[in-house]
Protein backbone atom coordinates (compact mmCIF):
# COMPACT_ATOMS: atom_id res chain seq x y z
CA UNK A 1 0.00 0.00 0.00
CA UNK A 2 2.85 2.36 1.08
CA UNK A 3 4.40 1.79 -2.54
CA UNK A 4 1.66 2.65 -4.38
CA UNK A 5 1.38 5.73 -2.54
CA UNK A 6 4.94 6.70 -2.99
CA UNK A 7 4.35 5.88 -7.16
CA UNK A 8 1.14 7.63 -6.77
CA UNK A 9 2.94 10.75 -5.33
CA UNK A 10 5.80 10.16 -7.50
CA UNK A 11 3.59 10.76 -10.92
CA UNK A 12 2.12 13.50 -9.58
CA UNK A 13 4.76 15.96 -8.36
CA UNK A 14 6.69 14.86 -11.25
CA UNK A 15 3.37 16.25 -13.04
CA UNK A 16 3.16 18.67 -11.73
CA UNK A 17 7.02 19.92 -12.66
CA UNK A 18 6.13 19.53 -16.40
CA UNK A 19 3.30 21.56 -16.00
CA UNK A 20 5.54 23.78 -14.31
CA UNK A 21 8.10 23.86 -17.01
CA UNK A 22 5.70 23.98 -19.59
CA UNK A 23 3.96 26.79 -18.02
CA UNK A 24 7.34 28.46 -17.85
CA UNK A 25 8.40 28.03 -21.34
CA UNK A 26 5.26 28.55 -23.00
CA UNK A 27 4.94 32.26 -20.70
CA UNK A 28 8.63 33.07 -21.07
CA UNK A 29 9.40 31.59 -24.54
CA UNK A 30 12.73 32.81 -25.01
CA UNK A 31 13.13 31.95 -28.30
CA UNK A 32 9.68 33.48 -29.40
CA UNK A 33 8.61 30.22 -31.12
CA UNK A 34 4.97 31.53 -29.87
CA UNK A 35 4.40 35.07 -29.19
CA UNK A 36 6.85 38.35 -28.76
CA UNK A 37 7.63 38.67 -24.80
CA UNK A 38 4.77 39.32 -22.61
CA UNK A 39 3.86 41.41 -19.13
CA UNK A 40 6.23 44.52 -20.84
CA UNK A 41 9.33 42.87 -21.28
CA UNK A 42 11.81 43.45 -23.68
CA UNK A 43 13.52 40.86 -25.92
CA UNK A 44 16.95 39.35 -24.88
CA UNK A 45 18.23 37.87 -28.30
CA UNK A 46 21.70 36.49 -28.03
CA UNK A 47 21.94 33.78 -30.75
CA UNK A 48 20.93 33.38 -34.00
CA UNK A 49 20.53 30.23 -34.85
CA UNK A 50 18.18 29.40 -32.08
CA UNK A 51 16.37 32.66 -32.06
CA UNK A 52 16.60 33.43 -35.64
CA UNK A 53 13.36 31.11 -36.13
CA UNK A 54 11.16 32.98 -33.62
CA UNK A 55 12.03 36.46 -34.75
CA UNK A 56 10.55 35.48 -38.36
CA UNK A 57 7.42 33.97 -37.29
CA UNK A 58 6.39 36.79 -34.25
CA UNK A 59 8.36 39.44 -35.11
CA UNK A 60 6.30 42.42 -36.59
CA UNK A 61 8.98 43.69 -38.98
CA UNK A 62 9.23 45.52 -43.00
CA UNK A 63 12.69 44.20 -43.41
CA UNK A 64 15.01 41.73 -42.64
CA UNK A 65 19.04 41.39 -43.40
CA UNK A 66 20.04 37.79 -44.48
CA UNK A 67 23.49 36.22 -44.97
CA UNK A 68 26.08 35.20 -43.42
CA UNK A 69 29.09 36.96 -41.33
CA UNK A 70 29.72 39.17 -44.03
CA UNK A 71 26.22 40.44 -43.17
CA UNK A 72 26.44 40.88 -39.55
CA UNK A 73 27.49 43.80 -39.13
CA UNK A 74 24.62 45.93 -40.18
CA UNK A 75 23.66 48.05 -37.89
CA UNK A 76 19.26 47.68 -38.05
CA UNK A 77 18.96 51.37 -37.68
CA UNK A 78 20.93 51.99 -40.97
CA UNK A 79 18.61 49.79 -43.06
CA UNK A 80 15.59 51.38 -41.47
CA UNK A 81 16.80 54.74 -42.37
CA UNK A 82 17.44 53.47 -45.61
CA UNK A 83 14.39 51.98 -46.51
CA UNK A 84 11.73 53.05 -43.24
CA UNK A 85 10.16 50.88 -41.50
CA UNK A 86 11.23 48.34 -38.74
CA UNK A 87 14.22 45.77 -39.82
CA UNK A 88 15.43 42.33 -38.26
CA UNK A 89 18.67 40.75 -38.69
CA UNK A 90 18.59 37.04 -39.19
CA UNK A 91 22.05 36.66 -40.17
CA UNK A 92 23.93 33.52 -38.99
CA UNK A 93 28.16 33.66 -39.27
CA UNK A 94 28.70 30.41 -41.66
CA UNK A 95 25.74 29.96 -43.25
CA UNK A 96 24.93 29.47 -46.73
CA UNK A 97 21.89 29.70 -49.51
CA UNK A 98 20.80 26.11 -47.84
CA UNK A 99 20.41 28.19 -44.73
CA UNK A 100 19.11 30.88 -45.84
CA UNK A 101 15.76 28.73 -47.72
CA UNK A 102 15.12 27.97 -43.51
CA UNK A 103 14.44 31.71 -42.91
CA UNK A 104 13.00 32.34 -46.21
CA UNK A 105 10.25 29.36 -45.91
CA UNK A 106 9.04 31.74 -42.95
CA UNK A 107 9.22 34.57 -44.34
CA UNK A 108 7.40 33.63 -47.20
CA UNK A 109 4.21 32.55 -44.76
CA UNK A 110 3.93 35.83 -42.75
CA UNK A 111 0.58 37.22 -43.16
CA UNK A 112 2.41 40.88 -43.65
CA UNK A 113 4.55 41.23 -46.46
CA UNK A 114 8.38 41.82 -45.72
CA UNK A 115 8.57 44.61 -47.98
CA UNK A 116 12.62 44.03 -48.21
CA UNK A 117 15.21 40.97 -47.86
CA UNK A 118 18.87 42.30 -48.05
CA UNK A 119 21.25 39.42 -49.21
CA UNK A 120 25.70 38.80 -49.40
CA UNK A 121 26.38 37.14 -52.71
CA UNK A 122 30.18 36.33 -52.50
CA UNK A 123 32.68 33.18 -53.36
CA UNK A 124 32.33 31.39 -50.16
CA UNK A 125 28.61 31.10 -51.22
CA UNK A 126 29.35 30.05 -54.55
CA UNK A 127 31.29 27.09 -53.17
CA UNK A 128 29.38 26.45 -50.69
CA UNK A 129 27.40 22.70 -50.73
CA UNK A 130 23.81 23.01 -51.81
CA UNK A 131 22.71 19.80 -50.22
CA UNK A 132 24.29 20.01 -46.85
CA UNK A 133 24.33 22.07 -43.97
CA UNK A 134 27.59 23.36 -42.84
CA UNK A 135 26.74 24.20 -39.26
CA UNK A 136 24.08 22.71 -37.08
CA UNK A 137 20.48 24.23 -37.12
CA UNK A 138 17.95 23.48 -35.17
CA UNK A 139 15.28 22.98 -37.42
CA UNK A 140 12.68 22.10 -34.96
CA UNK A 141 12.11 25.63 -34.26
CA UNK A 142 12.28 26.13 -38.21
CA UNK A 143 8.57 24.45 -38.65
CA UNK A 144 5.26 24.69 -37.64
CA UNK A 145 5.13 21.06 -35.65
CA UNK A 146 4.16 21.15 -32.18
CA UNK A 147 5.03 17.47 -31.60
CA UNK A 148 8.60 18.16 -31.67
CA UNK A 149 8.39 21.44 -29.68
CA UNK A 150 9.18 18.76 -26.93
CA UNK A 151 12.75 19.57 -28.04
CA UNK A 152 12.34 23.24 -26.56
CA UNK A 153 9.94 23.20 -23.91
CA UNK A 154 11.67 20.28 -21.97
CA UNK A 155 15.32 21.42 -23.04
CA UNK A 156 17.73 21.78 -19.93
CA UNK A 157 19.81 23.49 -22.05
CA UNK A 158 17.46 25.97 -23.43
CA UNK A 159 15.81 26.79 -19.70
CA UNK A 160 19.57 27.02 -18.73
CA UNK A 161 20.95 29.08 -21.44
CA UNK A 162 17.78 31.17 -23.14
CA UNK A 163 14.98 31.31 -20.43
CA UNK A 164 17.25 31.84 -17.13
CA UNK A 165 19.11 34.72 -19.17
CA UNK A 166 15.60 36.38 -20.50
CA UNK A 167 13.89 36.62 -16.95
CA UNK A 168 17.55 37.79 -15.07
CA UNK A 169 18.28 40.33 -18.06
CA UNK A 170 15.06 41.72 -17.59
CA UNK A 171 14.88 41.97 -13.83
CA UNK A 172 18.05 43.84 -13.95
CA UNK A 173 17.00 45.48 -16.60
CA UNK A 174 20.06 44.76 -18.53
CA UNK A 175 18.65 43.99 -22.06
CA UNK A 176 21.76 43.75 -25.00
CA UNK A 177 21.23 46.46 -27.65
CA UNK A 178 19.27 44.53 -30.49
CA UNK A 179 21.33 47.36 -32.43
CA UNK A 180 24.78 46.05 -32.09
CA UNK A 181 23.54 42.59 -32.26
CA UNK A 182 26.54 40.14 -33.94
CA UNK A 183 28.46 43.55 -34.40
CA UNK A 184 32.33 42.44 -34.04
CA UNK A 185 33.82 45.92 -33.60
CA UNK A 186 34.33 45.30 -29.69
CA UNK A 187 35.60 41.59 -30.61
CA UNK A 188 37.81 41.82 -33.05
CA UNK A 189 41.10 43.72 -34.14
CA UNK A 190 41.13 45.14 -37.54
CA UNK A 191 43.86 46.29 -39.68
CA UNK A 192 47.16 45.67 -41.88
CA UNK A 193 48.70 43.93 -39.00
CA UNK A 194 46.51 41.25 -38.52
CA UNK A 195 45.21 40.40 -41.66
CA UNK A 196 49.45 39.64 -42.65
CA UNK A 197 49.81 37.95 -39.70
CA UNK A 198 46.99 35.15 -40.69
CA UNK A 199 47.36 35.12 -44.16
CA UNK A 200 49.73 32.37 -45.59
CA UNK A 201 50.83 33.67 -49.21
CA UNK A 202 50.18 30.60 -51.41
CA UNK A 203 52.36 28.84 -53.96
CA UNK A 204 52.05 29.86 -57.34
CA UNK A 205 49.96 26.80 -59.64
CA UNK A 206 49.25 26.99 -63.08
CA UNK A 207 47.06 23.57 -62.84
CA UNK A 208 43.68 24.00 -64.97
CA UNK A 209 40.62 24.69 -62.96
CA UNK A 210 37.50 23.13 -63.07
CA UNK A 211 35.18 26.55 -64.20
CA UNK A 212 32.19 24.81 -65.46
CA UNK A 213 31.91 22.57 -62.20
CA UNK A 214 31.88 25.82 -60.42
CA UNK A 215 29.49 27.69 -62.46
CA UNK A 216 27.07 24.60 -61.96
CA UNK A 217 27.60 25.02 -58.15
CA UNK A 218 26.87 28.29 -58.32
CA UNK A 219 23.69 27.59 -60.48
CA UNK A 220 22.34 24.87 -57.90
CA UNK A 221 23.22 27.58 -54.99
CA UNK A 222 20.74 30.08 -56.57
CA UNK A 223 18.28 28.03 -57.30
CA UNK A 224 17.34 27.36 -53.88
CA UNK A 225 16.54 31.22 -53.67
CA UNK A 226 14.45 31.05 -56.79
CA UNK A 227 11.43 29.73 -55.55
CA UNK A 228 11.00 32.13 -52.83
CA UNK A 229 12.49 35.18 -55.34
CA UNK A 230 9.40 33.92 -57.85
CA UNK A 231 6.61 33.36 -54.90
CA UNK A 232 7.51 37.00 -52.93
CA UNK A 233 6.83 38.66 -56.28
CA UNK A 234 5.97 41.83 -53.53
CA UNK A 235 9.08 41.96 -51.64
CA UNK A 236 12.10 43.40 -53.18
CA UNK A 237 15.50 41.18 -52.64
CA UNK A 238 18.65 43.11 -52.37
CA UNK A 239 21.90 41.30 -53.27
CA UNK A 240 24.57 42.81 -52.79
CA UNK A 241 28.50 41.29 -53.77
CA UNK A 242 30.84 41.64 -50.49
CA UNK A 243 33.94 43.59 -51.10
CA UNK A 244 36.39 41.09 -50.30
CA UNK A 245 40.09 42.46 -49.64
CA UNK A 246 42.44 42.17 -52.25
CA UNK A 247 44.37 39.84 -49.69
CA UNK A 248 42.20 37.47 -51.19
CA UNK A 249 42.49 38.27 -54.44
CA UNK A 250 46.07 37.51 -54.40
CA UNK A 251 45.58 33.96 -53.09
CA UNK A 252 43.12 33.49 -56.02
CA UNK A 253 45.64 34.58 -58.36
CA UNK A 254 48.37 32.56 -57.17
CA UNK A 255 46.24 29.57 -57.46
CA UNK A 256 45.16 30.27 -61.08
CA UNK A 257 41.21 30.85 -59.52
CA UNK A 258 40.66 34.15 -60.79
CA UNK A 259 38.71 33.02 -64.17
CA UNK A 260 36.50 30.62 -61.96
CA UNK A 261 35.38 33.22 -59.95
CA UNK A 262 34.66 35.94 -62.28
CA UNK A 263 32.92 33.28 -63.88
CA UNK A 264 30.74 33.08 -61.20
CA UNK A 265 30.23 36.33 -60.42
CA UNK A 266 28.67 36.50 -64.19
CA UNK A 267 26.86 33.44 -63.28
CA UNK A 268 25.34 35.27 -60.47
CA UNK A 269 24.67 38.49 -61.87
CA UNK A 270 23.16 36.43 -65.24
CA UNK A 271 20.61 34.88 -62.86
CA UNK A 272 19.45 36.87 -60.37
CA UNK A 273 19.30 39.91 -62.81
CA UNK A 274 16.17 38.16 -64.78
CA UNK A 275 13.63 38.73 -61.99
CA UNK A 276 12.13 42.20 -61.43
CA UNK A 277 12.08 42.12 -57.65
CA UNK A 278 15.49 41.59 -57.94
CA UNK A 279 18.15 44.63 -56.93
CA UNK A 280 21.55 43.68 -57.63
CA UNK A 281 24.26 45.87 -56.00
CA UNK A 282 28.10 45.61 -57.29
CA UNK A 283 30.34 47.85 -56.24
CA UNK A 284 33.28 48.75 -58.84
CA UNK A 285 33.96 52.25 -58.61
CA UNK A 286 36.84 54.06 -57.41
CA UNK A 287 35.64 54.45 -53.64
CA UNK A 288 34.81 50.61 -53.28
CA UNK A 289 37.86 49.46 -54.99
CA UNK A 290 39.86 51.57 -52.89
CA UNK A 291 38.44 49.78 -49.68
CA UNK A 292 39.12 46.45 -50.93
CA UNK A 293 43.09 48.16 -51.51
CA UNK A 294 43.27 49.13 -47.55
CA UNK A 295 43.81 46.29 -45.36
CA UNK A 296 43.17 48.84 -42.61
CA UNK A 297 38.94 47.96 -43.30
CA UNK A 298 39.65 44.21 -42.76
CA UNK A 299 40.28 41.55 -40.20
CA UNK A 300 41.15 38.85 -42.56
CA UNK A 301 40.36 38.08 -46.50
CA UNK A 302 37.08 38.77 -46.25
CA UNK A 303 35.75 40.09 -43.77
CA UNK A 304 35.23 43.90 -43.67
CA UNK A 305 34.55 46.07 -40.02
CA UNK A 306 31.31 47.85 -39.26
CA UNK A 307 32.03 50.56 -40.86
CA UNK A 308 32.17 49.38 -44.30
CA UNK A 309 28.83 48.08 -43.75
CA UNK A 310 27.45 51.86 -42.84
CA UNK A 311 29.34 52.77 -46.27
CA UNK A 312 27.35 50.06 -48.09
CA UNK A 313 24.08 50.84 -46.34
CA UNK A 314 24.02 54.26 -47.55
CA UNK A 315 25.29 53.01 -50.65
CA UNK A 316 21.91 51.16 -50.66
CA UNK A 317 19.96 54.36 -49.26
CA UNK A 318 21.03 56.10 -52.28
CA UNK A 319 20.46 53.33 -54.90
CA UNK A 320 24.42 53.82 -55.64
CA UNK A 321 26.38 50.85 -57.66
CA UNK A 322 22.80 48.79 -58.34
CA UNK A 323 23.75 46.04 -62.04
CA UNK A 324 21.11 45.22 -64.23
CA UNK A 325 20.99 42.93 -67.16
CA UNK A 326 22.47 45.36 -69.53
CA UNK A 327 25.25 46.57 -67.36
CA UNK A 328 26.26 43.80 -65.27
CA UNK A 329 29.11 42.47 -67.72
CA UNK A 330 30.40 45.57 -67.90
CA UNK A 331 30.81 45.93 -64.50
CA UNK A 332 32.08 42.78 -63.75
CA UNK A 333 35.29 43.52 -66.35
CA UNK A 334 35.77 46.42 -64.95
CA UNK A 335 36.09 44.75 -61.40
CA UNK A 336 37.78 41.92 -62.58
CA UNK A 337 40.40 43.88 -64.49
CA UNK A 338 41.44 46.05 -61.65
CA UNK A 339 41.70 42.79 -59.56
CA UNK A 340 44.03 41.43 -62.24
CA UNK A 341 46.05 44.57 -62.73
CA UNK A 342 46.63 45.35 -59.45
CA UNK A 343 50.09 45.64 -57.75
CA UNK A 344 50.23 42.82 -54.96
CA UNK A 345 53.77 43.14 -53.58
CA UNK A 346 52.29 46.90 -52.50
CA UNK A 347 50.76 44.40 -49.80
CA UNK A 348 53.31 43.41 -47.91
CA UNK A 349 55.54 46.69 -48.05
Amino acid sequence: MENKTFIKISISLLLILLVAVLTLQIVIDPLFQYHTPWFNMKPVISNERYQNAGIAKNFDFDNAIIGNSLSENFKVSDINDAFGGTTVKLTASGSHTLDWTYILNLLNKKDKTVKNIILNMDPFIFQASYTELKHYIPTYLYDNNYLNDVNYIFNFSIINDFTYDFILSNTKNKIPDYNKFMLWDDSFKFGKDFVLRNYTRPEIKNEKVDIDGFKSNVTENLNLLLPYIKDMKDTSFIFFFSPFSMIYWDSQIRQNLLDQKKQGYMTACEILSKYDNVVLYLWADDEMLSVMSNLENYLDESHYSPEICEMMSDRISKKQGIVNSDTYINEVEKLFKYIELFDYNSLFE
